[in-house]
């Protein structure tokens, strides 16, 4: 075996990456339906479908997961496989890797794929002239020159990406970086048509004139109503893809999708209201489907301005939460309530809660009113704030019941309903007091979460800044070892919990209906995607 060789399999073995077949795995004998057409529920209506300009887990990103291909994906089990690439090798000190593409790859245009391709992509998104909010994703996967070229201190063309040859790509990091395979599946890390983008520039990815790699290319996009995407007889795995048509509803009403559910019109929603989960799992269990994700559902704080610049207020409000009843009686859909951003989920990580974890919720109230008086706030001068969050009827009942376990504490809230576009405009502005948010990992690690409430990481919303927590980071990225490594993350995370500038509710567990007719639908992927190529209708 050469050394080449060695390396590239223990690279292999050591990350669990699968080579089992990643298109629709369909049993022998099934019979499968006539038409295979797939109508789902998106969430919301997307903002931009330019793998390049999506964030993870955003209505964007489940249509340019079925439009586009990086140089891996993920199968049903959520394991690491080949996609655009279909081998990889790991330099010795694990700072550099050399992935080779698969012979005869085309975009939907016939074009060939390029290494090139993911050069020019990549720069393009690091770049903070495009106004690209995804360009920390190359920090985060500790690329050469990636800090510098979003500080605006080096070139978007000094990042460490370069073609070696039409089919060779190299990727030079500054430091051995455990999770950076897995982060090749985030469509940031996608090619771009370099061609096509070029003459169109920002309307390169319209119906008329976008071209893609992935298993499906777009026909359609009717704003606030829905996308449409078709087959792309170019994909490499084409023959092995069975879903035709996939049409995309931007519903933000759970309401509007259970009913058009009920009607036949949806094969699979994007949520399950909470109304209907109980009966459901009653009358047809078999049309429930869930997912453990990587993922917090929370309440962000605005720091940068009162009363949340104030870390009693907090602390108070987050402790007079009751977040049993929460995931018990409200939720109820299996969600494990949360004390700190990080799920349980990750191996050998054991997540840093707060103390008011294991106190009574009498206690709770208790300390929270002392808390509060401590900071003015009394019967005299009542706290009063305004709670933001998008449309969504889960979201509204979410913050009624919240907002009433509040009442004890003499607190005034004034509930603000906004729809999806406004609401993300509004947070991206600070422009809020106190907000519905999220937290998701884009890998299997503490930092995938933790990293978002770094001092300038575009995505902190909250305005949080502590000069130890990221310097604990900071450590923690140049730790190899594991265990020292999740060390000084509990170090981190043990900060949220004291300074609070989020308010962890629950640890997501996502759950959709799905029509019973519909198989394909991955068995674990933290991540929450759900690839039209991997599913089939059966008649």
């Amino acid at each position: 075996m050469t050394k080449k060789r060695q390396l590239t399999v223990l690279a292999l073995v050591s990350l669990n990456l699968s080579f089992a077949s990643i298109a629709a795995n369909v049993p022998v004998g099934t019979q499968l339906a006539i038409e295979q057409h797939l109508v789902r529920g998106n969430g919301a209506e997307p903002s931009s479908l330019d793998p390049s300009f999506v964030n993870s887990g955003m209505p964007d990103d489940i249509i340019a997961n079925d439009m586009f291909e990086g140089l891996l994906i993920e199968n049903g089990q959520g394991q690491l496989t080949p996609g655009q690439a279909i081998d990889w090798v790991v330099s010795a000190d694990g700072k550099q890797f050399t992935f080779t593409l698969r012979d005869g790859l085309v975009w939907s245009n016939g074009s060939p794929v390029l290494a090139s391709d993911f050069v020019f992509a990549w720069q393009r998104a690091v770049n903070p002239d495009t106004g690209n909010n995804t360009g920390h994703y190359f920090v985060t996967a500790n690329l050469v020159n990636a800090t510098e070229i979003q500080n605006n201190k080096a070139a978007a063309t000094d990042l460490g990406v370069k073609a070696l040859d039409a089919k060779t790509l190299q990727v030079t990091l500054t430091k051995p970086t455990p999770y950076f395979l897995n982060m090749m599946t985030i469509k940031t890390f996608s090619p771009l048509p370099t061609a096509v983008v070029e003459q169109h520039g920002k309307t390169w990815s319209r119906a008329e004139t976008i071209v893609t790699n992935g298993p499906y290319k777009l026909v359609k996009w009717l704003p606030n109503e829905y996308v449409e995407v078709q087959r792309n007889p170019q994909y490499w795995d084409n023959t092995n893809t069975v879903i035709n048509k996939v049409t995309y509803l931007g519903l933000e009403s759970q309401i509007a999708e259970w009913n058009r559910y009920q009607a036949g019109e949806i094969d699979m929603t994007n949520r399950v209201q909470l109304e209907y989960y109980q009966s459901m799992m009653t009358e047809h269990p078999e049309q429930i489907k869930s997912q453990a994700l990587l993922g917090t559902y929370l309440y962000s704080f605005n720091t940068r301005k009162a009363p949340f610049d104030n870390k009693l207020v907090r602390q108070a409000l987050s402790m007079a939460v009751d977040r049993d009843i929460l995931v018990n009686k409200i939720t109820a859909q299996g969600e494990p309530a949360a004390y700190s951003i990080v799920p349980s989920t990750i191996a050998n990580y054991a997540t840093s809660k707060p103390d008011f974890a294991v106190q009574t919720q009498q206690q709770r109230v208790k300390k929270a009113k002392q808390l509060l008086a401590a900071a003015g706030y009394n019967k005299q001068n009542p706290l009063t704030f305004t709670l933001t969050y998008n449309t969504s009827e889960n979201h509204k009942k979410i913050a009624l019941v919240i907002a009433s376990m509040w009442k004890p504490l003499g607190v005034n809230v004034i509930l603000e309903n906004m729809e999806w576009k406004s609401y993300v405009a509004a947070k991206n502005m600070g422009d809020f007091q106190l907000a519905r948010s999220w937290a998701f990992g884009d890998y299997a690690e503490p930092s995938a979460l933790l990293e978002a409430f770094t001092c300038d990481n575009p995505v902190n919303e909250s305005g949080f800044c502590s000069p130890e927590f990221d310097s604990l980071l900071a450590t923690a990225s140049n730790t190899a070892d594991e265990n020292q490594r999740y060390g000084l993350y509990q170090q981190a995370e043990a900060i949220l919990s004291q300074t609070a500038p989020m308010m962890p509710l629950y640890n997501y567990t996502q759950t959709r209906m799905v029509r019973d007719t519909l198989k394909g639908f991955p068995e674990n992927n933290p991540r929450g995607n759900i690839y039209a190529k991997d599913m089939y209708f059966v008649k």
